[in-house]
């Protein structure tokens, strides 16, 4: 043991202590390096690469520990026994929550100063990630002729733009938003979109 921890503790904290970083480090707008994280850590390089391979290794395991706690928030959300409407309202307040409580992670997903090529695919396997969420629980009884890949991937786009509005507020001077008028818009997009798709196609007679 030094200093109270046992070298499993110690070595989980500066595994911490890079990730959060890292964070912080992307979330400024700002390059990832071995030698940028260690000034901010404290730490060697010696220590960066018993952990990490590299930064882009780094980064992804950032964003992949940022976006795990949502993922499973929303998928829970519409995993219980209601109507759907009220599965939706429920995913997005819950979505809105955890980010109002987790600022971090939510910049991490829609922040504009992050200009991380890693970044950016990880955000589009989110997005692809939420649509088929979306396109399986609207979707589950379809009679419309719309595509509900397509139509999920639209509408998941959308809430995408909202939620980066809202949450770059500062940026963007949209104070009007707030966390409960967010997930209210939200889940009328993915209500409507769920209306739509329950509608059956119509005949044109000859």
């Amino acid at each position: 043991m030094y200093g109270g921890l046992s070298p499993a503790e110690r070595e989980a904290a500066r595994r911490q202590n890079l990730l959060d970083a890292a964070i912080d480090t992307l979330i400024a707008g700002e390059k990832l390096t071995v030698r940028g994280l260690c000034a901010r850590t404290g730490l060697t390089s010696r220590y960066f690469y018993e952990n990490f391979s590299s930064t882009d290794e780094l980064a992804e395991t950032a964003y992949d520990t940022c976006v795990a706690g949502i993922a499973e928030t929303v998928s829970l959300a519409f995993a219980t026994p209601h109507d759907l409407p009220v599965q939706i309202e429920r995913a997005m307040t819950a979505l809105v929550e955890t980010l109002e409580k987790d600022p971090r992670a939510g910049h991490i997903l829609f922040s504009y100063r992050i200009d991380n090529p890693l970044i950016s695919r990880k955000r589009q396997e989110s997005t692809a990630f939420f649509a088929r969420i979306t396109a399986a629980t609207a979707g589950a009884s379809v009679q419309s002729s719309v595509d509900v890949g397509h139509a999920a991937q639209f509408v998941v786009g959308g809430v995408t733009q909202l939620l980066s509005v809202w949450l770059n507020s500062d940026e963007t001077d949209s104070s009007e938003l707030d966390g409960p008028a967010v997930a209210g818009l939200a889940a009328t997009m993915i209500n409507a979109l769920a209306a739509q798709l329950s509608e059956a196609p119509t005949s044109s007679s000859s």
